[in-house]
């Protein structure tokens, strides 16, 4: 039989909850493909009848009434070959994982064959070894001096491929942070992680896959565009545009995602898929690449109990097509937790198991720690890893050690604090380690895969090249932003904007100096409200796609460049919407100058503005990725703009002269005045002088200076936010 252990052994009576296995014959193992790693003590067989008592204190096996033959093992066993029971206080067996059955044997093993065709190229094999993985980050006191806490504490474990690692533990005990280091994303302090024995590389990049905790995607794309835009950027560039969709296409049917297929992704604001199915594209987009190492961060958190456990098969079904996963876990079903190969249970970043999930609760049964209430072996776990030894008996080492010492026990319960209980637990873990010897523990399997790894590190460093990335990201910017321009917030907001504007300033008559100024006060808002209104919308832009920024540069998804220049691009059409109908409100209703060349130039110049302001303020949101910050410092520069814009004040001092030179503001005003009420350059070159201005100190010639500063403004501003954006933590080792 196939991923277990044959010895002949003779199984003894148990004390004080402990168990107990006498080793005859030395153990003859036959390695088969998909043999299972064993952690911890030996088996044995043994012919028995339903009336046997059970050899562990708080656990039985589930005997059918016939006669049957058990593979009785005390730390080995997988779950799917045997029945675990809670012993309930009155005697009775409570069953908690049953065996599979057959049909659903079989048909885990039909759906893992069809993850076997699903990539393009076979799976490079990837076995995951840790040994003694430390993190500590500093924590600064302001009355004591900066000292080390410690994230991880040498933290010990192994996956091969084709099986599913949990990383278990209560909220806080550093299963994530175990996570982000297996992944590359941070830096290790000490200890080693190997892949194949070999230690992480940029090769590697592309052989892992991170689902991150929380869902992200771009809500107002379709499931299938969402998939689709992230096979034509991220999967190699020796695939066919064609190619590239239809293993999107085929990840959409083997993920049964076909019904939602044309339902947008949705968000916090807007209704779309459901959680487990946006679940289900989170892990679909890194499915895409075919990884060698799933990588999964509580891919059930906020789903019920029969979703999890759907996604949770699915993850399984991907281990048996020859990939290695790992996955954190909160608090899973009895169900869900069957499911799982092997487990890790941390507690306050150190580890207080690792073996199979199966056997967990044997390994604590077997120091005489057992649940005296039917209970839910992730609950029973969840409570150890937080040192909550309530409705369980306690060890008798525990008891011998703590409670002739008083001062060591929370009396005001008169139970054992869980400072003890944990640092009984880690003993524990920590002596088992030493007798079963670390490298017999972590013991890896060989694959020779070296060659191949190496070889794929020049192949897939981009899966587009530069002018198809921009082409792509053109247009999913164009399906993603095209709801948040033409919003009806934005549209009202414009629309009501104008009216107003038409209606304040009806039939207005530039003839008189009165009329003159007010029109000069209209000119003035216009450039005034496209300076502010595209500048705090570009504001929230950064701050808002930060993660999901992060998350496709850090995959070396697209070069920045690339997505700088697309966004920018694809703005532009965005851009032009809005304030060519506003213009065209006001310009009905306000009567000014009424010849096309006039309005044409208006929108040009408003345009402009719209542009370089749209710069500065993606500008100030990368420089700041923070909303209220970069809020503050555009209001400030929003006034100052509206200040020295030259209509509230004429005669500035010579050491704030500077100001309106680099305000955008100013110089679209001196723009509008220059279209509505300059002279010809035909007439100025006839008479030979220059230009009359109907306003005090202000020539309105034409010199082609405010265009030239307008232009460079908006490429500068373009410029910065590169800069900025260049800066910003991807969470990646270089």
């Amino acid at each position: 039989m196939e991923g277990k252990q044959y010895s002949e052994c003779q199984i003894q009576n148990f004390e004080d909850s402990k168990l107990a296995v006498t080793e005859k014959d030395p153990i003859m193992r036959i390695k088969q493909p998909g043999d299972e790693i064993q952690e911890g003590m030996h088996g044995c067989e043994e012919k028995t009848t339903s009336d046997t008592k059970s050899w562990s204190t708080g656990f039985l096996m589930n005997m059918e009434s016939t006669v049957a033959e058990i593979d009785c093992v005390s730390i080995g066993v997988s779950s799917n070959d045997i029945d675990l029971s809670v012993l309930h206080p009155d005697g009775s067996s409570l069953p908690i994982m049953g065996k599979s059955s057959l049909s659903e044997a079989d048909d885990e093993e039909s759906e893992s064959h069809t993850w076997k065709k699903l990539g393009f190229e076979p799976t490079l094999p990837i076995c995951l070894k840790f040994e003694d993985v430390t993190y500590k980050v500093t924590v600064k006191g302001e009355k004591t001096p900066d000292a080390n806490k410690y994230i991880l504490h040498e933290i010990t474990g192994l996956v091969h491929p084709g099986e599913v690692l949990a990383l278990m533990g209560p909220s806080g005990g550093g299963k994530t942070t175990l996570l982000n280091l297996l992944s590359g994303r941070i830096k290790l302090d000490s200890g080693t992680i190997t892949y194949n024995n070999q230690p992480y590389s940029k090769s590697l990049k592309w052989r892992i896959g991170f689902v991150l905790q929380d869902d992200v995607a771009f809500p107002h794309l379709t499931v299938k565009e969402t998939l689709t835009y992230a096979a034509l950027l991220r999967l190699p560039n020796t695939l066919t545009m064609q190619q590239k969709k239809e293993r999107a296409t085929c990840v959409i049917s083997e993920l049964g995602l076909e019904r939602c297929q044309n339902t947008v992704v949705g968000g916090t604001f807007l209704r779309g898929i459901s959680g487990g199915e946006r679940k289900r594209v989170c892990i679909a987009n890194e499915i895409l690449l075919n990884p060698s190492l799933l990588l999964l961060d509580e891919p059930t958190s906020g789903l019920d109990s029969t979703t999890a456990l759907q996604i949770v098969k699915m993850l399984r079904n991907i281990a048996r097509s020859g990939k290695t996963v790992v996955t954190t876990i909160h608090q899973p079903s009895s169900r869900l937790f069957s499911k799982f190969d092997k487990l890790i249970l941390l507690g306050k970043g150190s580890s207080l198991y690792f073996g199979k999930a199966s056997d967990a609760m044997l390994y604590f049964s077997s120091m005489g720690c057992s649940p005296l209430i039917a209970m839910n072996p992730a609950e029973f776990l969840t409570d150890l890893a937080n040192g909550n030894i309530k409705d369980k008996s306690v060890p008798s080492d525990l008891e011998d050690k703590f409670f002739p010492r008083n001062n060591s026990l929370d009396m005001k319960h008169g139970e054992l604090s869980q400072v003890d209980v944990h640092e009984y637990l880690v003993e524990a873990y920590a002596v088992k380690e030493a007798k079963l010897g670390k490298t017999k523990l972590i013991k890896p399997l060989l694959i020779d895969a070296e060659p191949r790894m190496k070889a794929r590190s020049s192949t897939m460093e981009w899966g587009a090249t530069w002018w198809d990335q921009l082409s792509i990201l053109f247009r999913r910017g164009l399906k993603e932003r095209r709801h948040e321009y033409f919003s009806c917030i934005r549209i009202t907001q414009v629309f009501s904007t104008a009216i107003v504007m038409g209606l304040l300033w009806w039939r207005s008559d530039a003839s008189s100096p009165k009329g003159l100024q007010d029109q000069a006060g209209l000119l003035f808002f216009i450039s005034v409200f496209w300076a502010f209104f595209p500048m705090f919308t570009a504001i929230f832009t950064f701050p808002q796609e930060r993660v999901m920024l992060a998350k496709e540069r850090s995959v070396g998804m697209y070069r920045l460049s690339a997505y700088l220049l697309a966004r920018m691009i694809s703005d532009l059409p965005l851009d032009l919407i809005l304030p060519l109908v506003f213009l065209v409100i006001v310009y009905l209703m306000a009567g000014l100058k009424s010849t096309f060349t006039a309005f044409s130039l208006t929108m040009l110049t408003v345009f402009l503005s719209v542009v370089a302001a749209q710069g500065l303020g993606l500008t100030i949101g990368a420089a700041f990725m923070d909303v209220k910050k970069a809020s503050t410092l555009a209001s400030v520069i929003i006034m100052t703009s509206m200040l020295s814009g030259g209509f509230f004040i004429q005669k500035v001092p010579v050491f704030m002269s500077w100001v309106r030179y680099i305000s955008f503001t100013y110089h679209t005003y001196r723009l509008l005045l220059k279209i509505h009420y300059g002279c010809s350059t035909s007439l100025d070159a006839e008479s030979g002088s220059s230009c009359k201005s109907p306003f005090k100190g202000l020539r309105l010639d034409w010199d082609g200076m405010e265009v030239g500063t307008m232009v460079a403004m908006t490429v500068g501003y373009q410029i910065l936010a590169y800069a900025f954006l260049r800066r910003m933590k991807l969470m990646t080792i270089n």
